[in-house]
């Protein structure tokens, strides 16, 4: 079941599974907007996005990892991408960021519409205090996709 993301009672979990840096997450869920997929009381899956001047920008999809593989991130960014489109303003399009390394992430962006318009080489490495690894490799480009609205 879908709900609105309640900023007091955040999945730190999840959030942080997709984005290791807690500082940035704070600043883009204050900023943001989102949803969680529950089943009873549990936080299965979340989303946030932000609403920019012309674009929405998903920041962050994370599903807890035992529920990987059932169509939970899939369901959150069809219901957020319905959202957005019913909500527009001046936005034209949704973007979405994530590593050139996460094959899973970026075969599901692009099953649901989403194209890759850039790389940015190296981003990881430059904004991040630590490695991150993904898939047993370092993490270093950043891809960014977007989807038309």
């Amino acid at each position: 079941m879908f709900t609105t993301l309640d900023k007091q009672h955040l999945p730190w979990k999840l959030l942080l599974d997709a984005d290791p840096d807690k500082e940035k997450i704070q600043m883009y869920v204050d900023t943001g907007s989102g949803f969680v997929w529950q089943v009873a009381d549990e936080i299965k899956g979340v989303i946030v996005y932000n609403n920019r001047e012309t674009e929405y920008e998903i920041m962050n999809v994370a599903v807890d990892p035992s529920e990987q593989g059932r169509g939970i991130g899939r369901q959150l960014l069809l219901h957020t991408i319905k959202h957005l489109r019913e909500g527009k303003n001046a936005q034209n399009k949704i973007i979405i960021r994530t590593g050139s390394v996460s094959s899973a992430a970026l075969h599901l962006y692009k099953k649901v519409g989403f194209v890759e318009v850039s790389r940015d080489i190296d981003y990881f490495v430059k904004n991040y205090p630590e490695p991150i690894y993904e898939n047993g490799e370092l993490l270093r480009d950043q891809v960014t996709l977007e989807l038309m609205i």
